[in-house]
């Protein structure tokens, strides 16, 4: 919920190197932009690891400076670490200009205090007593500020471990000890998790994020499931214009995680990324990063070229902020936006979607999964399918509370098709076939049901420096009608408790 009370559903990129590759100028276009084409939120590194600055090693002398040469902490401890408890003020400022800037653009900025990808050394050297401070700094400097939500981690693969845990729960409880105002939640490690796996955490987040590069639908039901109620919010999976383990970050590829993911339970929203737009340079980034014989390799044997726009190594991230993805993001914020998203329950047992529907697979590659996800309120008002493939999908349409009215929506190009015989009775079964390819020439195709009432009413989220309030998502069988959904507040906070080892869901490929 934002401050007014209306339902807010964030839609977010991931410029994760913003502070260290872009001066004020460039940040005040990129931010414009982003604001202007409907984004609401950013997901920002505070201090950034070397492969999005290349300023040398944890532990080296600059690291982590900004682009105007500011280095985020004035002096340093035996080793060369920083000192996290001696802010330098001129980075500090930088950061001050971003949260601001944002603000006038209708952004929040999702703050990682320290990604734990590339400055785990620091905070072990650190130790809790300074990490602690160094949040107290950072929850002083801006509780006030009204676009602030924290996410703390990124690609946090050694949460396990007790002392590297402590010291991450130290930061937050810094924060919180004086920022009681703002969202909180954590990325664990990739390939896949959620952030209530780590239970040193349930009592201090009040968002679970989601992060996995395995088809969406099944780790957003984890996190959707879990008894400690909260919202789901999904954080990270397969960027734009990126490869990881073998598959490509195709508009199809992008679309299927953002429908899987809302109508598997991720109701808070979703978090998109872009190779350019969070590293901030050219394709020569992402061969040199990638590794020449790697790049060839992945680029080869690719069942979609898609990234030919690297392969022609174009001039950078300002070519690459209107791109197809994005595009395809916004027509997604629009259906569902303009509906009662917040609403929908997650068709787990098949009540909705009786057949047809594929087969859920919790791993692999997104491309290879033809399952089908649906979700519906439970007044019988509203239903939404996401087929990735074609698909016959049958569905009970005794789940209505009156005649139902259907329509094909492309997700690629924001047009509706009708279907023959709409409306229907709300009695039995009817048998809906995917209507051929999208405009882009792909099958994947979203089915809206709606009988009276269920047209929803636009919900605009907002324009202008909200503060959300924590609501929780219902962790319901879809034959069930949901609860009051309370607003979550902190809780005590616990110290940090030995993890056991856990093994993996699902085994990478």
């Amino acid at each position: 919920m934002d401050r007014s009370n209306v339902p807010f559903l964030i839609i977010g990129d991931a410029p994760h190197s913003i502070l260290a590759n872009l001066n004020n100028e460039d940040a005040t276009r990129y931010l414009t932009n982003r604001g202007s084409n409907g984004f609401n939120a950013l997901w920002i590194e505070l201090l950034c690891d070397s492969y999005t600055r290349g300023a040398g090693t944890e532990g080296s002398p600059n690291y982590g400076r900004d682009v105007n040469g500011n280095n985020p902490f004035t002096s340093t401890l035996p080793g060369g670490y920083y000192d996290l408890t001696m802010p330098n003020p001129a980075y500090w400022s930088h950061v001050d200009y971003i949260v601001q800037t944002a603000a006038a653009n209708g952004l929040q900025c999702v703050f990682t205090p320290l990604d734990q990808g590339g400055w785990t050394q620091t905070s072990l050297r650190n130790g809790t007593n300074r990490c602690y401070q160094y949040g107290q700094f950072l929850g002083d400097r801006y509780k006030n500020s009204p676009n602030i939500i924290w996410n703390l981690g990124n690609d946090f693969q050694n949460w396990r471990k007790q002392q590297n845990d402590a010291v991450i729960l130290a930061i937050a409880d810094g924060i919180e000890s004086v920022d009681t105002n703002h969202l909180m939640t954590i990325e664990l490690n990739s390939m896949v998790s959620e952030s209530q796996d780590d239970p040193n955490w349930i009592s201090r987040i009040t968002a679970n994020g989601v992060y996995t590069y395995y088809p969406t639908y099944d780790e957003t039901l984890v996190a959707y499931n879990k008894p400690n109620i909260m919202p789901v919010l999904f954080l990270e999976e397969h960027y734009e214009y990126e490869n990881v383990g073998g598959e490509f970050g195709t508009p199809n590829v992008l679309r299927r995680q953002e429908y899987w993911s809302l109508t598997s339970g991720a109701l808070a929203g979703h978090m998109y990324g872009n190779h350019y737009t969070w590293t901030f340079t050219s394709g020569w980034h992402y061969l040199r990063t990638t590794g020449v014989k790697q790049y060839f390799k992945n680029f080869f044997s690719s069942r979609n070229w898609y990234n030919l726009s690297t392969w022609t190594f174009t001039s950078g991230w300002q070519s690459h902020l209107q791109t197809t993805g994005m595009r395809e993001l916004m027509y997604f914020k629009s259906f569902f936006s303009s509906r009662k998203w917040y609403n929908l329950i997650p068709d787990q047992s098949h009540t909705l979607l009786t057949a047809g529907y594929g087969t859920y697979t919790p791993g692999g590659n997104v491309s290879d999964s033809d399952y089908a996800t649906a979700a519906k309120t439970p007044d019988g008002t509203l239903a939404v399918v996401y087929t990735p493939v074609r698909h016959t999908l049958t569905i009970a349409l005794n789940n209505f509370s009156s005649r139902v009215t259907t329509r094909w929506y492309d997700p690629t190009a924001n047009t509706f098709m009708a279907i023959p015989g709409s409306p229907f009775p709300n009695i039995g079964t009817h048998n809906f076939t995917t209507p051929g390819n999208n405009s882009r020439g792909d099958p994947d195709w979203v089915l809206l049901l709606q009988a009276q009432g269920g047209g929803g009413t636009p919900t605009p989220t907002a324009t202008a420096q909200p503060t959300l309030a924590a609501t929780a998502t219902p962790t319901a069988t879809p034959t069930s009608t949901p609860t009051a959904t309370p607003t979550a507040t902190p809780t005590s906070t616990p110290s940090a408790t030995p993890i056991p080892t856990a093994t993996p869901r699902v085994t990478p490929p």
